[in-house]
């Protein structure tokens, strides 16, 4: 199949070498040898490296080369500065580096013929990097804030998907804009003719649509008084506006829970990448209360946070310590949260028999962990409600979950089923991992936002 007018082999091939140091390198190939005595020429003539996978130090490097024949820069950098991009690799050292291609994370070119390197809407975190540090190398990490060290850029893959994530939103949302904006130009331009009546430009429904079509169409956003007069003057006037005109409050009302959900994946987004304690998520939850209620599937209240739970008095000595008590809103039933860290492993990194990984301890800990403060709450909910201001919850088949770590870890076919058959067999605990809670924030907005884009 064609790739945008490239069939496959009309750049190149890529050779496979497997070194005595247990290395595994892909050289590119030209199918079009340079011109004798260019700077392309002595390229290839030492070896167009683009991979090096390093299973002994778990390492796997790409090296984004500039593969165009025609280009000045064929077979040397693709890009200005960065020379070399570092990722961590799980495979053997027997893999062919085509396999090893096909299993590069979302957001890089897997297609050797491209040079490598990240997919093109990547593109503008490598130019900010080369605009404003001197590094040569980006390096990917598990977790963690982005960091300069000497000549390398470290980011965390949580923080890099959110970017990327966010950078497709930004381009649907841009290239709907200015659909717009054609669309009515060309209408109103041929109206007359047509015999149809003109059409006002729609701007669409969420903030960021609405002032990238007002740019497109060469208009300006709000200034911030303006922002303020319009807000003062929708909250003065919004009973007579809801008696008036109730579906355009009910699209205003999903506006806002749009960019609420969006504001709120944000922080989600950049928590995920900065590493935090128990005890920092512990608070995020607290104060982002909806994030941990679409783990229940139904209408849910918090009751208590930190709660001791057993018989006595207040005192937390000798008592389990449940991170959140919640109930359900129409049933008033009980349910226990154990939180544990984004970055706590979920499955132990090599397989207990062929294709079979057991789940880390610190994972069946937290589970029986929080049976055991269910078992407590039912045998002595007088005393533990007697803690709580809300005492209209009740023990009679309380729910547990565990939220921890990321499902992300879960790299492999078999990881993932042993992690299934983990989970889906526990009795009495629903355990879920913190990208999945991403997940369900995502689609969420993404439902709401969806008359946006009609």
């Amino acid at each position: 199949m064609a790739r945008f007018g490239l069939q496959p082999g009309d750049r190149g091939k890529l050779e496979s070498q497997w070194t005595s140091q247990g290395l595994i390198q892909g050289f590119f190939i030209p199918k079009e040898r340079p011109a004798p005595g260019t700077s392309a020429a002595d390229r290839a003539a030492a070896g167009v490296k683009l991979i090096e996978a390093d299973p002994a130090n778990r390492q796997l490097t790409l090296y984004p080369t500039d593969t165009r024949p025609r280009s000045e820069d064929f077979l040397g950098p693709k890009y200005a500065k960065i020379s070399a991009i570092v990722l961590p690799f799980e495979g053997q050292s027997d893999l062919d580096v085509r396999e090893i291609l096909e299993e590069l994370p979302s957001g890089f070119t897997k297609d050797y013929e491209y040079g490598l390197g990240f997919a093109r809407e990547c593109n503008v975190i490598v130019d900010l990097i080369e605009e404003f540090t001197d590094c040569r190398v980006i390096e990917f990490v598990a977790s963690g804030d982005p960091n300069v060290s000497g000549s390398t850029f470290r980011i965390g893959f949580p923080r890099f998907d959110a970017l990327r994530d966010e950078l497709g939103r930004i381009k649907s949302r841009g290239d709907l804009g200015i659909r717009r904006v054609k669309e009515t130009h060309v209408h109103n331009d041929l109206a007359t003719t047509l015999g149809l009546e003109p059409r006002q430009l729609s701007l669409g429904r969420l903030p960021t649509s609405k002032w990238m079509t007002r740019v497109a169409a060469g208009g300006r956003p709000l200034s911030d008084e303006e922002q303020e007069e319009l807000l003062g003057a929708t909250a003065a006037n919004a009973a007579q506006i809801a008696a008036k005109v109730p579906a355009r409050v009910a699209r205003l009302q999903r506006d806002i829970e749009v960019v609420n959900l969006d504001q709120l994946i944000a922080s989600y987004s950049a928590a995920l990448a900065a590493g935090h304690n128990e005890a920092w998520w512990q608070k995020f939850f607290e104060e982002n209360v909806f994030a941990l209620q679409l783990l229940f599937g139904g209408p849910t209240v918090i009751v208590e946070a930190q709660l001791p739970i057993g018989e006595g008095g207040n005192s937390a000595k000798g008592k389990k310590i449940a991170d959140y008590l919640l109930r359900n809103a129409m049933t008033n039933n009980a349910s226990l949260v154990e939180i544990k860290k984004p970055s706590t492993k979920l499955m132990k990194r090599k397989p207990y028999r062929g294709g079979v990984y057991g789940v880390q301890s610190e994972i069946g800990e937290a589970v029986t962990q929080v049976l055991d403060q269910a078992l407590q709450l039912t045998r002595h909910e007088t005393d533990t409600k007697s803690r709580t201001s809300d005492k209209s919850w009740a023990s009679n088949a309380p729910r547990c979950f565990v939220v921890a770590g990321r499902a992300s870890e879960l790299d492999t076919a078999d990881k993932q089923k042993s992690f299934d058959l983990y989970r889906e067999h526990l009795s009495g605990v629903r355990l879920v991992t913190y990208d999945e809670i991403l997940g369900q924030l995502k689609t969420l907005r993404d439902f709401l936002a969806a008359e946006a884009i009609t």
